[in-house]
């Protein structure tokens, strides 16, 4: 073992869950390995686990778990060095990680860790992080917006802060410009048409609704049967509701719900643009940088992290929360001006090599695994 000791990561979620906790397990090992990590010195922890392997893995719920298993793994495995997903304080186990004497704990943040506070609430936050004796020594959060309900919510310094945004493969996420019909063919779709694009949840936030309602303005009042609306992520009967707006409409024969999918980058390859209509709190949006490098053109609700990935005028456009007019508008006008969108294109996709690459993510990881700040 090295002078600094071992490296724990922590998850809150179960072995083997797959997705974007797949994608985030890598983005954390290869970043351990590039700031000089051996593969005997990482350690996993997860909610539950089902498969120990070399004894690598412990089970470790951050709201429940065996406080003397895990300071005795901790202590066997002399573990120097923590990293762990949306890990709170107070917290009990960090009063664990304290007693076992790990130099660093590094709170990872995929979501925004508060409401917004100013005066004397936002004055208590910042007395209580004072007081606090055991609490991570720093905070990483996927964008500015993020970071400020951190800052400005729970009032942590922001010394102790830093933004690393989303990484994606730009190998496996890149453009073809319009040489690809890949969605047309599977999905049916009739190749003239071009394809808006969106990806995730069906939740209401995310605005699916707006989306469905601008097709229905673009198709039966605008009368632009030149385009297709592909929305994917739903999951048993999730588009139910959605699909009963389109009833008796003739937007219906132009929007495909296409289920959760593990092809989405090929259906990115066929579109020619993206949108995400959230209206809710949207922190940072992983498609959206997915479909900048894949080179869409983005039109997204102006709303905290989602409106850093977009810029509007140059990468896409931003609407309003729940304007569907805006944003049939802004389809209707990317798909009228071809030469537009396709500055628009090379900007998103520019863009997303430059600041949303998966390596630009493991690098700056990297950088403050090695940081001793």
């Amino acid at each position: 073992m090295s002078s600094r000791g071992s490296l724990l990561i922590m998850l809150h979620c179960e072995q083997f869950t797959g997705y974007a906790i797949g994608v985030l397990e890598n983005i954390f090992y290869e970043a351990a390995k590039r700031s000089g990590y051996q593969d005997e010195e990482i350690f996993w922890s997860y909610k539950s686990v089902t498969d120990s392997g070399a004894g690598n893995v412990i089970a470790c719920d951050y709201r429940c778990f065996d406080a003397t298993h895990l300071l005795a793994f901790l202590r066997t495995n002399n573990i120097g060095q923590v990293i762990a997903f949306d890990l709170n304080y107070p917290a009990k186990v960090l009063d664990v990680l304290k007693q076992a004497k790990v130099n660093r704990i590094i709170s990872y943040w995929g979501a925004g860790i508060s409401s917004i506070n100013s005066g004397i609430k936002l004055a208590l936050k910042r007395f209580e992080w004072l007081l606090r004796r055991n609490k991570p020594d720093c905070f990483i959060f996927e964008s500015e917006a993020m970071r400020e309900t951190g800052t400005s919510g729970r009032g942590i310094p922001y010394s102790k802060t830093f933004v690393l945004p989303l990484g994606v493969d730009t190998e496996k996420y890149k453009p073809d410009y319009g040489r690809d019909y890949y969605a047309h063919d599977v999905l049916g779709i009739p190749r003239e048409r071009k394809i808006i694009f969106y990806s995730g949840h069906m939740e209401e936030r995310k605005g699916v609704r707006v989306i469905v309602r601008a097709a229905i303005e673009l198709v039966d009042k605008i009368r632009n049967t030149g385009i297709h609306f592909v929305l994917c992520g739903n999951k048993g009967n999730e588009s139910s509701v959605y699909e009963m707006l389109l009833e008796n409409t003739e937007a219906a024969g132009y929007v495909t719900f296409a289920g959760y999918r593990n092809d989405i980058a090929d259906l990115m390859r066929s579109s020619s643009v993206g949108v995400i209509a959230s209206t809710g709190w949207d922190s940072f949006t992983m498609s959206s940088v997915e479909m900048m490098a894949s080179g869409l053109p983005l039109i997204v609700s102006n709303l905290q992290g989602l409106a850093e990935t977009t810029v509007n005028g140059v990468t896409g456009f931003h609407i309003e929360p729940g304007d569907y007019e805006a944003l049939a508008e802004r389809i209707n006008y990317l798909c009228s001006a071809p030469q537009r969108a396709m500055e628009f294109s090379n900007a998103a996709r520019q863009r997303a090599v430059a600041l949303f690459s998966k390596e630009q993510q493991i690098n700056g990881l990297a950088d403050i695994l090695c940081n001793s700040r």
